[in-house]
Order: C-alpha cells, then sequence, then structure tokens
C-alpha cells in the first residue's frame, strides 16, 4: 500500500492546543462499532476506572507547560507529559498533541501509536496527518501504513452525507449527575467527575476544549447558575432538532457541490458552561446545549450580560452547525502566516461566508451594518492593515464583553467580507472555495479580493 504524504502545514490552532477545532473515525468491523456508540467494550472499559481516583488535567496548566516545552523544542518530555496527563481522561486531543510531540522528536514509532490511540478515543479527522507531517520526513513502517488504512477508512465513511448526525447522549447522561452535584454541593465536583467518566466518549474531548477543569464546571454549573441549568432540564428536548435536521443536509448537499472533498462528522450536543455555542475537534462539531435555553421563563438572575445577550433558540442550529462544519474542512497549507491575525480573521470569516452561501440566506449582523459606514470601514480595516500580519487578536475575536469603541469580534466581519469577495472574483467557484479552506498562503486570499488595495497586498502575491 502507497502510504499518502501529507501537505505540511505544522501548527494549526488544533496544535496551539486546546483553543481548537479536531476530529472522530473509521470503518472497519472495530472502527464501525466504536462510531455507533461507544461500544460495550467501552463501557466496560469506563466501569474499570473509579471516578474518585482518576487525575483529570487542569488544562490551562497543562496548556502553559505545553508552550513552555514546545518553546524550548523539548519534544520527547512534551509527548511524555500529554501521554501521562492523559492516562486516564483518555481524551483524543491529547492523544494527538502527544502524536506531533513524539514526532517532533523523531520518535515515528511512539508519534503513529499515539494517533492509533487517537482514533481508538473518537478522533475522526481523515486529515489529522496534515497537521504536523513536515516535507521531507516520510513516516515509515507496518504501523504508519495501517494508520493511513484507518485514515483512509473514516475518508469513506465520513465523505457521506448520511454519516451526519445529531447525538444527544451527554445531554441525556448529564442531568442526574448534575441533580446530584445540586442535591450535595460537599460532593458535587465527585458528582462531576463522574459525569465525565462515566458519560459517552465525546466528553473527554469537550472537557480539553472547553471545560478545562472539575473547578470550572463546579463554577458555573453549581456555583454559579445552577437555577438556568435547573429550568434547561426541562427546557431541552432533543426532538427539537429533528425539524431542523433538514435544513442543514440541504446546506451540506450545496457544499459538496462546491467542495467534492467536504466530509461530514457527527454534531454531539452537550452540556456546556455557558461560555461557546459551538466549536470542533477531530472528533467532530460540538454544540453547547446550554446556549439554546431561550425563551420568555428563561432565568437570567445569575447570567452575565454576554451570556443573556448570546444564548439562543433552536432557530439558530442551521447557521452555526454549518459555520463549524466548515472548521471540520479547513486543513491550511500556510506555515509562515497561520499564527497571524490576518490567518484567524479569515478561517473565522470563510466559516461564515461559506455558511450563508450554502444555507442560501443572507448573513447579516450588526457589525455588517457598523461597517457599512463609510467612516467606520476606513477606521478598522485601517487598523487592521497595522495588526493584521502580528499575532494579537485581543482587538478582534472572541473579546465579547472586553471591548469598547467597537462592536465585537469584528475579525469575523473583516474575514467575512473578504473571502465572500475573493469568491465573487473568481471563475471557478470550485476552485475559490477550495482555496478558501486549504491555501497556502492566506495572503493570496486577500489578493485576489476587492480589498487587495485598501490592506495593501494587491503587488507580488498572486502568482
Amino acid at each position: 500500500m502507497n502510504l499518502k504524504l501529507p501537505v505540511p502545514t505544522m501548527k494549526t490552532k488544533t496544535l496551539s492546543l486546546f483553543a481548537l477545532r479536531n476530529t472522530v473515525f473509521m470503518a472497519s468491523g472495530l472502527a464501525l462499532l466504536l462510531i455507533t456508540s461507544c461500544g460495550e467494550s467501552k463501557e466496560a472499559e469506563t466501569s474499570m476506572y473509579d471516578p474518585a481516583t482518576m487525575h483529570f488535567p487542569d488544562v490551562e496548566g497543562l496548556f502553559n507547560y505545553f508552550h513552555q516545552l514546545n518553546a524550548s523544542r523539548q519534544f520527547e518530555a512534551l509527548g511524555d507529559t500529554l501521554s501521562a496527563a492523559n492516562k486516564d481522561l483518555r481524551s483524543s486531543v491529547l492523544s494527538i498533541q502527544a502524536a506531533y510531540g513524539y514526532w517532533e522528536a523523531g520518535m515515528d514509532q511512539q508519534a503513529a501509536e499515539q494517533l492509533h490511540l487517537a482514533i481508538d478515543q473518537g478522533m475522526s479527522d481523515p486529515n489529522v496527518l496534515d497537521k504536523f507531517v513536515r516535507p521531507g520526513r516520510v513516516p515509515e513502517g507496518g504501523v504508519w501504513e495501517s494508520l493511513q488504512s484507518r485514515l483512509d477508512s473514516i475518508q469513506e465513511l465520513l465523505g457521506n452525507i448520511e454519516h451526519f448526525e445529531f447525538r444527544t447522549e451527554a445531554m441525556d447522561a448529564f442531568w442526574p449527575h448534575f441533580n446530584k452535584a445540586v442535591a450535595d454541593t460537599t460532593q458535587a465536583r465527585l458528582a462531576l467527575k463522574s459525569f465525565i467518566a462515566e458519560g459517552p466518549q465525546e466528553l473527554r474531548d469537550y472537557y480539553v476544549i472547553r471545560y478545562g477543569s472539575i473547578d470550572n464546571m463546579f463554577g458555573q454549573m453549581i456555583n454559579g447558575a445552577p437555577d438556568y441549568y435547573q429550568y434547561l432540564e426541562g427546557q431541552f428536548q432533543a426532538d427539537s432538532l429533528a425539524p431542523i435536521r433538514g435544513e442543514i443536509l440541504e446546506a451540506m448537499s450545496r457544499l459538496k457541490e462546491y467542495y467534492p472533498n467536504a466530509v461530514f462528522p457527527k454534531v454531539f450536543v452537550v452540556p456546556g458552561i455557558l461560555n461557546s455555542g459551538g466549536t470542533a475537534t477531530e472528533m467532530g462539531m460540538f454544540l453547547g446545549g446550554d446556549m439554546y435555553g431561550k425563551s420568555a421563563e428563561m432565568p437570567v438572575e445569575s447570567l452575565n450580560d454576554w451570556q443573556r445577550e448570546s444564548i439562543m433558540d433552536f432557530t439558530s442550529l442551521p447557521q452555526l452547525t454549518i459555520h463549524e462544519l466548515m472548521h471540520f474542512q479547513q486543513h491550511y497549507r500556510d506555515r509562515d502566516n497561520q499564527e497571524t491575525l490576518l490567518s484567524a480573521a479569515i478561517q473565522e470569516g470563510v466559516c461564515d461566508f461559506l455558511a450563508e452561501l450554502c444555507l442560501g440566506s443572507s448573513h447579516e449582523n450588526e457589525n455588517l451594518t457598523f461597517m457599512a459606514d463609510p467612516d467606520n470601514s476606513a477606521w478598522i480595516f485601517g487598523e487592521f492593515k497595522e495588526e493584521m500580519m502580528g499575532d494579537d487578536n485581543s482587538k478582534w475575536l472572541y473579546n465579547g464583553g472586553s471591548i469598547e469603541d467597537r462592536p465585537a469580534d469584528l475579525g469575523y466581519t473583516l474575514g467575512y467580507l473578504i473571502t465572500k469577495s475573493y469568491f465573487e472574483q473568481q471563475e471557478n467557484k470550485q476552485d475559490a472555495v477550495n482555496e478558501l479552506l486549504t491555501t497556502d498562503d492566506f495572503r493570496k486570499i486577500v489578493a485576489g479580493s476587492s480589498y487587495a488595495e485598501v490592506l495593501g497586498m494587491d503587488e507580488d502575491i498572486l502568482p
């Protein structure tokens, strides 16, 4: 069998650890068993663990240590640290990060073993090798060939739109643990830990990318807004997802027309800590079920201003689901500019624009209204031009509630405007979408848009 050589990218958001997106699965008999339900073998494996003695890492501390080891190029120690931290948690996110450490240390066998382990833990990104394999490094040996075979099976499986479905097991599993935690707050942390340990596999990844620690879960769910979660138990109904599934499937079919290589992972609906409506990992897409409880009866006393404004109802799900689906497709080859503000803005903007394209509905929000004012546009694009090749996103992205002189998250809006303009100016629309999702130079997207001159990228960028 010929081993495919991945396109080099190195550190995308995923290799910046934990802020990320990533994925899930395969189609062999074993793989299919794991995909459908986590399987009886997973339940038996989980039952061997006592939540009281299990160690779940504090993700923020692990994140900081990751960057220290990465910066000092202590890659073997990085792999060992993440592997050890993941012993009880068994998250595919951490296994992928451990694989990166071992790969950079030249420990190819250990890297492949961690990626096999990630697949066993739910990873379903057929292009996962794109994240860190470099040119000139050819993975060799049977363990890599079997890994590529499993990834090929994932590609074949996820290439079918029929693979898409909403999975709500995590929401169903949450309420008994939550109610136990509320009833006896002295044992609340153990109840929440048991929820992660005994719940479906996707919770292990969500712990890494959004919970961060049992203390964080306790702080929001039990100490912060227990009244909201008690309300949500009666408000959230999995059956409410059924009517919107058809709309999402239609959008996915349109994506397949523009981008034949599209893959369609599962969507896991999980109880979050009121900090994210949606995100993605190599396991699949995650929707925070806690962010879809809006109604006239919603208790708001324990919610902050951002939460009150951000909590939605189910009618918002199609746009958000397709936005996150686009993140799942993104596999960029631009290593030089991957950590820049420009990269981050384009990556988010691509998702907003392609969601609009595939859903067939106009993308409208207050940020676009703000940018329609010529004075605002000149001011904001002028600042963006000065900062876009740096790595400080604080004025532009993920800043709801912390920015005062402009609307929050304007980076999304600029990325949307640039990528939409790029698409409109390209003759071949399939090629345009492919470039938007996999470009080897983010500057080329600017140069091919109507914003090239405004941002000073109209020369010496396009071939």
